[in-house]
């Protein structure tokens, strides 16, 4: 991953290539995530570790005193005020709320939108154009990212709005890039597709792991031997899979003797029809990605 620099220097660097620079097009360095659950305290922290931007211009700005000062206390961002002084007092304001309630936080949100603000919208399933409408503003990206961004390995997967431009775009780049690894799109079908894969992503690693743990203790180890086993499986044959540049297929296939003891595993997965169940699960998050829209 290329090495971050200060989000100014961003902006200056474009506009010694050339970059026009835009009237209302805020100077301050303040990032405002806008919701501190699960995924928006996973972005608090990337974000404050992160080389590419001081820990205290990242503003926590959440309804839930406790959980605000909580996440702004452990990863050195900064506890926000009000809803309303948070949003004006930023160059880029992300969006973290449950869906359902971002109809009330636009109204509140809205009059403190300024035109030059980048809006970064992680809401599962609500639409560029949704987004938009509720907040009076064109400068919209919408992105999907995943838990993991806590720690820098998450994944994002992001598109931008009609009123994003080169700026922006660099600026989305620059943020996202500190959650992991980021891919653009072209579709808002894809940001639901990638939701359903990625996004959920990690509570199907989690759940298989409960299994896979459960399955072990019944055979007779001890529970905490049977998670370092499972949890250290699933880490080693991840970065495995990374390092080796082999698909995933093909590292099943080399540790799958005929006959032995990975086959007659695999013959079991086979006949309970787990692809079945994965592609089931798959489908039921994509469309109530679509359908929170």
């Amino acid at each position: 991953m290329a090495p971050f620099v200060h989000l100014a220097c961003v902006w200056d660097s474009v506009r010694s290539l050339g970059e026009p620079e835009r009237k209302g097009y805020l100077v301050s360095d303040t990032i405002t995530v806008v919701g501190a659950g699960a995924m928006g305290g996973a972005i608090v922290y990337a974000l404050a570790s992160s080389s590419a931007f001081a820990a205290s211009s990242i503003v926590v700005s959440e309804i839930d005193a406790a959980r605000r000062d909580a996440v702004a206390a452990g990863s050195g961002a900064t506890a926000g005020t009000r809803l309303v002084r948070d949003v004006a007092d930023a160059r880029v304001v992300v969006l973290a709320v449950k869906p359902q309630a971002f109809p009330t936080v636009a109204s509140t949100m809205r009059p403190a939108i300024d035109p030059g603000q980048l809006v970064i919208s992680i809401m599962a399933g609500v639409t560029v154009d949704g987004i938009e409408s509720q907040l009076g503003s064109a400068r919209i990206v919408r992105a999907m990212p995943n838990t993991p961004a806590q720690v820098g390995r998450g994944v994002t997967v992001w598109m931008s709005g009609r009123g994003v431009d080169t700026v922006d775009r660099q600026l989305t780049q620059q943020i996202v890039g500190t959650f992991g690894t980021e891919f653009e799109v072209g579709t808002e079908r894809m940001i639901d597709a990638a939701t359903a894969v990625h996004g959920s992503g990690p509570a199907y690693v989690y759940l298989v792991a409960e299994a896979w743990i459960s399955a072990a203790v019944q055979i007779g180890l001890e529970p905490d031997l049977a998670e370092r086993l499972v949890r250290e499986t699933i880490a080693g044959s991840a970065e495995l899979w990374a390092a080796s540049g082999k698909g995933a297929a093909a590292l099943r296939h080399a540790v799958t003797s005929p006959g032995g003891t990975t086959a007659a595993a695999l013959d079991a997965f086979g006949r309970h029809d787990l692809e079945a169940a994965f592609a089931a699960a798959i489908q039921a998050a994509f469309r109530r990605s679509q359908q929170l829209g």
